[in-house]
């Protein structure tokens, strides 16, 4: 019955916030830097992306830092994922346990893609030049168990885009807590994501030429100007769920997790996940993103994954993740992390 009380609470949480702004504009695609919404890891991703309670290892970076204090071991993780249209997107981090310390993390995030043809009203066909884009967030990452059952995280990291000779950066910051309820089995989390400044796109292909009256005669007609560019938030995102361990043994093990995602720019929706582990070295997932959202470009999404010790003094860990995201097809996710 205490499972049933600390789940209704949360939903209904969550709930009473989409309600209090159902109605108001949800701002759709109107923040920058939308790379920071790509999830991090395959179990992360095979489970719905519900993991702000559940997540233990180098992907808590992204989905809530307080999660790194529940890593024991040195770990790194490398992500090579073919996202959408042909853009490719990379992660590379590691976290270190520092006994009293606390825990200490480093990533990369890169998302990249292939030269483009530079076109223009009076040359459709190609300039004859090529131009590229790219976004990439680097930082930091601490966690700590202030209490046997309370850990609070924090990210800070630089997040910068470019599209040919245009740039914008800016600073940003993850809080995260867990918390492990005095039910055995049940764990919160909550977190807010990408917390930080606005960006502004700037370089030295906005100055143009300006002619500043047109109906006056005898004037420069080439003054040169510089066009400015608006100023956009990053995605802010705050989650808020549970992870609960319907089986717990050396032999199987359950895990049920469910996130509530209030998004600054778009919809609030719910994911749910489920994971099936078998010797605590073989794992089935799957998981549903995007309830509570219509047309939502996203699913159903399935995995695995395998640890396998090497020498005794590491473990190899291979996730994999099928996401469905409709009508813009599907994504298969690796990863690879190597706990030491």
């Amino acid at each position: 019955m205490n499972v049933i009380k600390y789940i209704i609470v949360i939903l209904l949480s969550f709930f009473i916030l989409k309600i209090s702004v159902a109605g108001e504009i949800t701002k759709k695609g109107t923040t920058a830097a939308q790379f920071l919404k790509i999830g991090i890891g395959a179990r992360a991703s095979a489970m719905g992306e519900s993991h702000v309670a559940d997540v233990n290892d180098v992907s808590a970076i992204f989905w809530n830092p307080a999660g790194m204090a529940r890593i024991s071991n040195n770990e790194l993780m490398l992500i090579r994922t073919n996202w959408l249209a042909d853009i490719k997107y990379d992660f590379a981090g590691i976290v270190v346990p520092m006994q009293n310390l606390g825990t200490f993390g480093l990533f990369y995030a890169g998302l990249t893609m292939g030269d483009m043809i530079v076109r223009t009203e009076y040359e459709p066909e190609g300039t004859g030049e090529l131009f590229s884009a790219s976004s990439i967030a680097m930082g930091i990452s601490y966690a700590r168990n202030m209490t046997e059952r309370f850990a609070f995280g924090v990210t800070a990291k630089y997040v910068h885009e470019q599209i040919w000779h245009e740039t914008a950066s800016t600073v940003a910051f993850d809080l995260g807590i867990t918390y492990q309820t005095t039910l055995p089995r049940l764990r919160l989390g909550m977190a807010i994501s990408n917390y930080g400044g606005k960006m502004r796109m700037d370089g030295k292909d906005l100055l143009t030429f300006k002619d500043v009256d047109p109906n006056l005669k005898g004037n420069n007609e080439n003054i040169i100007a510089k066009l400015n560019t608006e100023k956009f938030d990053l995605p802010i995102s705050f989650r808020v769920g549970f992870a609960y361990d319907v089986i717990k043994s050396d032999f199987h093990t359950v895990i049920f997790s469910i996130d509530g995602v209030s998004p600054n720019d778009f919809n609030e929706y719910l994911n749910i996940g489920a994971e099936y582990g078998l010797r605590k070295s073989v794992f089935l997932r799957a998981g549903y993103k995007g309830i509570g959202v219509q047309d939502f470009e996203g699913g159903l999404s399935l995995g695995g994954g395998i640890h396998y010790k090497i020498h005794g003094a590491f473990n190899l860990i291979l996730d994999y993740a099928y996401v469905d995201y409709g009508r813009l097809n599907n994504v298969q996710r690796f990863s690879i992390a190597i706990d030491f």
